[in-house]
């Protein structure tokens, strides 16, 4: 047989011409996030603007744009390259279960918010929505936050929008995690009943349909647990390194943006790089990279983008600095802590905020003299003989700090009738002028958000399933609802099985690090501040059940088969072996 002498340059002259593996997905994203940013220009509201405002614009059409073509670049990744048939936990292996799942979850957490339209509008989501109306950002609830609030709200015209995005992102969570440990061999009827405990826990549809930043860290931090818990399944699985050429570029992104919205994330600079270099998927190097790369995130924003976005934003900041110290401050005070210089500490404390407000007006689980009492300017200088009182305080005074660490994060699990529940209980009882002030109802009538344009056959029953479950109102039997209680202990109970069970250990320390941080410094009892930690308690015994029954099993046989294979080298378990329903 004769070969055509044209065949070879042809071949190779096709192959050179191939795109590099994902720069297709790439160009994709690209266009994608193209199309997004040229379409916002056309939402821009008649100039001129003055240059802050015009900053504003940018940077949110910009932020928008990113979010598009990096989310695009990810689901085409994954139905490409990222679906490699050898991978055991591609979602190509499983994109139906996948799809059935996010519609499982997606349907009552609709339900949940469009009964509750347009959402519960604290002071919080009502200053949110004043802010982006004035074309404007502000470091209170974050600078991002903002940034994302004002993107979101021209793009669609709705502010209820904000809570739709977690809605739809923690359906897409949860199908995946759920999805893939059905897919691998977790007990079907195990994960059937955890798939309806979440999918009709009242907490949880509560706190992602609240119009806050707490629901969108949350989510980043859940994509950061799952994310490690493909890593290490995949290692386990193919005893190879289970990071993809994605991975640490996700991680890091997802991390530097979380650090962005809650400092309680910080915690994960070190957590994720730690636990990678741990479980020996990466080396030292890539580790530090790891590292380094949302720290840079961090700083450029807060150095270089954040400044040309606000006017005052270094006393905004230093003010946001004051709400952490007020609520043991004010512990302190009530309770009469021991001190030795008491006129010094009452001078430090006067030149922040109205001492008789901390004596006399303090709650448990709040800080109210920050919205009345603080005494401008906040400078630098305040809150560093502020915070150096506080630490020597808790010194000297360990037993009151610890009580009021405890009590405050009590709350945020549910467990104090006191708590700040994501709700307005009885909203509808009430004529908005009531419940808001003159500005505020106007604001909201304005945009169209008031509650009676709720379907109101639903509405009714999502009202009185969130009313009936607030603890504070029909007494301590009803306290099951929101209790976060067991998801902490079960959380607390994963990470100290690191011996027994290191990949579910592992990925549970990456909800309990930033709780961790909570627990230290959070300012009020506000059980959003932990929506992770109430998401997680429904995974973590699936997770365990997965780890002790199917990836030790899952690698005790490729070890075997390994060992028989002798000098061939590790023998590949087909993806359709890998289903397995105990």
């Amino acid at each position: 047989m004769v070969v055509r002498s044209e065949a070879g340059p042809t071949d190779s002259t096709r192959q050179g011409r191939r795109l590099p593996p994902g720069m297709g997905q790439v160009l994709l994203a690209l266009l994608a996030g193209g199309i997004v940013f040229g379409g916002m220009r056309l939402t821009w509201p008649s100039g001129p603007f003055p240059r802050f405002e015009r900053h504003v614009l940018q940077t949110s059409d910009m932020v928008l744009a990113l979010v598009v073509a990096v989310g695009t670049f990810m689901v085409a990744w994954s139905f490409s390259q990222g679906a490699r048939r050898e991978d055991p936990v591609s979602v190509r292996h499983r994109w139906r279960l996948f799809l059935g799942l996010w519609a499982l979850f997606a349907l009552p957490l609709l339900l949940w918010w469009v009964g509750e339209w347009p959402g519960h509008l604290h002071s919080d989501a009502r200053q949110s929505l004043l802010i982006s109306s004035l074309l404007r950002v502000e470091p209170w609830l974050s600078t991002l936050w903002s940034i994302w609030v004002q993107g979101i709200h021209r793009a669609t015209g709705q502010f209820p929008f904000l809570s739709l995005f977690c809605v739809v992102g923690l359906a897409a969570l949860l199908a995946d995690f759920f999805s893939l440990l059905l897919h691998l061999g977790l007990s079907r009827r195990l994960g059937g009943v955890f798939i309806a405990l979440v999918a009709t826990s009242i907490p949880v549809a509560v706190l992602v349909t609240n119009l806050s930043h707490d629901a969108l860290n949350a989510l980043l931090r859940l994509g950061i647990a799952l994310i490690l818990l493909r890593v290490l399944s995949r290692k386990v699985l193919t005893g190879q390194s289970g990071v993809t050429p994605v991975t640490l570029p996700s991680l890091a992104l997802l991390t530097g943006v979380a650090t962005l919205l809650r400092g309680d994330s910080l915690v994960l600079f070190l957590y994720v790089p730690a636990v990678l270099l741990l479980s020996r998927q990466v080396r030292i190097g890539a580790a530090v990279v790891l590292l380094l790369v949302p720290v840079a995130i961090n700083q450029v924003f807060r150095r270089v983008i954040e400044p040309r976005l606000i006017l005052n934003g270094p006393e905004l900041a230093e003010r946001y600095a004051v709400s952490l110290l007020l609520n043991p401050l004010g512990f302190m005070v009530v309770n009469k802590y021991v001190t030795a210089t008491p006129e010094e500490d009452q001078a430090t404390i006067e030149a922040v905020v109205t001492y008789s407000c901390l004596r006399d007006r303090y709650i448990l689980e709040e800080s109210p003299c920050y919205w009345s009492d603080l005494r401008a300017p906040i400078t630098p200088e305040k809150i560093v003989r502020l915070r150096a009182l506080v630490l020597r305080m808790a010194r000297d005074n360990p037993a009151l700090m610890l009580s009021n660490r405890l009590i405050t994060f009590a709350g945020t699990l549910g467990l104090s009738p006191r708590a700040s529940f994501p709700v307005m209980d009885f909203r509808e009882t009430v004529r908005p002028e009531d419940l808001y002030s003159p500005n505020g109802a106007e604001l909201l009538r304005r945009y169209g958000l008031e509650h009676s344009k709720a379907p109101q056959a639903l509405a009714r029953v999502t009202h009185w399933l969130r009313d009936a479950s607030l603890p504070y109102e029909h007494g301590r039997w009803l306290y099951f609802p929101w209790n976060g209680l067991p998801a902490l202990l079960l959380t607390l109970w994963l990470v100290s099985r690191w011996r027994t069970l290191p990949v579910s250990a592992m990925v549970a320390g990456a909800i309990l690090a930033p709780a961790g941080l909570v627990f230290i410094a959070a300012p009020a009892s506000h059980p959003s501040y932990v929506t992770d930690l109430w998401v997680f308690g429904y995974l973590a015994v699936p997770l365990a059940w997965f780890e002790a029954r199917v990836l030790r099993a899952k690698a005790a046989s490729r070890a075997s088969a390994a060992g028989e294979g002798g000098s061939a080298g590790a023998v590949d378990v087909a993806p359709a072996h890998l289903s397995h329903h105990g």
